[in-house]
């Protein structure tokens, strides 16, 4: 029953089929029936196209799971007879037409995504007055392949041609006076249209629309300029698409948190999904703990590549692309080690107001901790994973404070990677993405204060990115605060990597596919400790770029210094691990002991001994 007539219409294909052949005939010479039936249309998306749309089909699905191909022409042409799951689609994309929103369409393949965007708007177009819509695809003979002005039509497989489809199969009192352009629909009635536009970096940004369709997203090579112009085109833009890797316009879109996003999977589909049964996932672990398992998708993990399972079938961001970090390693890691809880504490720590820099170069000297202030806050940039007796990490540890630095502009975090030398694990981690370096410096000599140790007079080896911003954030370390414990960078591919005179960590290509080979097996064989799970979901992002090296996805596009100017969590983890090697080792400092318990007085009896032994006089007579 359509929901806002109240009319019937049968959903099975055949039954349908049937009772649309007795409406038009009754409706072929009575125009009252054809005023009722246009009323009802206008009111109602789901009951036009359930009562005049058609859809174009070339293959079907056995209940065996087997994809097999339909050759008689006339089965090809079937009643667009909508899904459960694509009434609720095609809903919530006329709300987000009518109301004003982005609407993300994430899915499997062959799913009809792309009908249930192009017929809203056809509606739309027939039905409401003034509707001004325009539909973007990565290439122009994919938007319409029509050749000169008057010709019949376009490829069904276009958008335009989907277009040209349907007004094909509606009745001649339906259908109105318009003009049919090359990547142009004109309803001359009531002045609405539709356009077309392939994917370039200025599609869309120079009018007004209803609604702009991004159809397949993810292959836009110009994806982020194109969401960044239509932004003030319009107020609903529908983006849809399957996953190309995480580095897209559309993944990085689909994950941000600031659009809305409406799943289509092969299990709702009513062919793919027969049968399903859900059973615990072990396979594929960009997509969850769990997996929906049909005959289909079985008969398709014997066809295809687990990358194209990625794309195709399961809509993952993350295995869709070259990720350089193993998912499932950086998953099990999550398992073990990620907990919402993990978060002891929260801090912010700096030197005290009336610590001047002349000031703070005594006080880092002599590791004074009471110039060092150190607060407890619900929103401070500092977070702990381990309990802080007395307000302090265990000082009879030693610590690496690894640095990423950003511009300190907003765009990316500057990072620190606070990681116990002994045990290996991320004890701490400091962020903010709006801090300069030349801020972030004072505040590092500050943190690496109060992280303290017990080896070089309590004070932590500090590893920073000397690329880019770590430029002036070294030279503010060790020029102007005169912090002692850095790390010198090492030569590399020489029989001894020798350690070099130039402060920081210098990067290179060959250098950071080491430093992050590194960190990718203490990963694989738990030789690192992260809780921090935003490090976790960084480093499934990290890729393969085009022309070599490595690094988040989202830089992809970005020039090499654009690159340089980017912190995150993964360098700053990389040069933990790189840098804890040269931490001393040895025995640590021992806890003061009370004078009369039993530790104190054993320490004292092993004390006078030993200096009696230095007070001893041998005669060699």
């Amino acid at each position: 029953m359509c929901p806002l007539t109240g009319l019937r219409v049968p959903k099975n294909p055949d039954r349908n089929l049937q009772w649309r052949a007795n409406l038009l005939a009754a409706a072929a010479d009575d125009k009252g029936l054809q005023r009722d039936l246009y009323t009802a249309s206008s009111l109602s998306m789901l009951f036009w196209i359930n009562t005049f749309a058609f859809t174009y089909r070339k293959f079907y699905t056995t209940s065996e799971g087997l994809v097999r191909q339909i050759t008689d022409p006339s089965m090809m042409h079937v009643p667009y007879v909508t899904w459960e799951i694509q009434d609720e689609h095609l809903l919530e994309i006329e709300r987000a037409i009518d109301h004003g929103f982005d609407l993300l369409t994430d899915k499997s393949r062959d799913m009809g995504a792309t009908w249930d965007h192009i017929t809203p708007f056809h509606h739309q177009w027939l039905f409401r007055q003034d509707r001004n819509f325009l539909e973007i695809s990565r290439k122009e003979n994919a938007v319409d392949t029509l050749g000169k002005p008057g010709e019949a039509g376009s490829d069904p497989g276009t958008l335009f041609g989907k277009h040209d489809y349907l007004n094909r199969w509606l009745p001649s009192w339906m259908l109105p006076r318009y003009s049919r352009k090359r990547m142009s629909l004109m309803n001359l009635q009531n002045h609405s249209r539709i356009d077309g536009e392939s994917s370039n970096a200025s599609a869309g940004s120079s009018d007004r629309r209803t609604a702009i369709l991004l159809d397949e997203m993810a292959k836009m090579a110009e994806g982020e300029s194109i969401k960044r112009s239509t932004k003030d085109v319009t107020a609903c833009r529908l983006a849809n698409s399957t996953p190309n890797g995480a580095g897209t316009a559309f993944s990085k879109w689909r994950n941000s948190g600031q659009v809305k996003v409406f799943p289509l999977m092969y299990w709702d589909h009513p062919e793919k999904g027969r049968g399903r049964t859900v059973e615990p996932n072990t396979r594929y672990p960009g997509i969850g703990p769990w997996l929906v398992r049909t005959p289909w998708f079985t008969q398709q993990e014997a066809e295809r590549s687990p990358k194209e399972m990625a794309i195709e079938v399961l809509a993952d961001h993350i295995g869709s692309g070259d990720t350089f970090f193993e998912a499932s390693s950086i998953e099990m890691h999550r398992q073990l080690f990620v907990k919402t809880s993990s978060v002891k504490s929260r801090w912010t720590v700096d030197f005290r107001q009336d610590v001047t820099t002349e000031a703070a170069k005594r006080v880092i000297a002599r590791s004074q901790l009471p110039f060092i202030t150190a607060k407890r806050s619900a929103k401070g940039p500092l977070r702990s994973w381990v309990h802080l007796p007395g307000g302090r990490l265990d000082q009879t540890k030693n610590y690496v404070m690894g640095i990423d630095i950003s511009k300190g502009q907003g765009a990316s975090n500057s990072i620190v990677s606070i990681m116990c030398a002994e045990t290996l694990e991320k004890v701490a981690e400091w962020a903010d993405a709006n801090t300069p370096p030349y801020e972030l410096a004072r505040i590092a000599c500050a943190l690496a204060i109060w992280v303290g140790g017990s080896r070089m007079n309590g004070r932590p080896l500090m590893i920073w990115e000397a690329n880019g911003p770590g430029w002036d954030f070294g030279r503010q370390v060790v020029k102007e605060y005169q912090y002692p414990a850095y790390y010198l960078d090492h030569q590399i591919e020489t029989a001894r990597e020798k350690r070099g005179k130039k402060y920081g960590w210098h990067s290179s290509r060959p250098k950071k596919e080491i430093m992050l080979g590194r960190l990718r097996r203490a990963y694989a064989h738990n030789g690192f400790i992260n809780h921090s799970g935003e490090a976790l979901d960084e480093a499934l992002v990290y890729v393969y770029f085009e022309g070599g090296g490595i690094g988040p996805a989202e830089l992809m596009k970005e020039s090499e210094e654009a690159k340089k100017c980017h912190g995150d969590r993964v360098i700053a983890d990389g040069l933990c691990l790189e840098a804890v090697a040269e931490v001393p080792k040895g025995k640590a400092k021992q806890l003061a002991a009370p004078a009369r318990s039993m530790e104190g007085r054993r320490r004292a009896r092993e004390k006078a001994r030993n200096q009696a032994r230095k007070n001893e006089t041998f005669d060699f007579r």
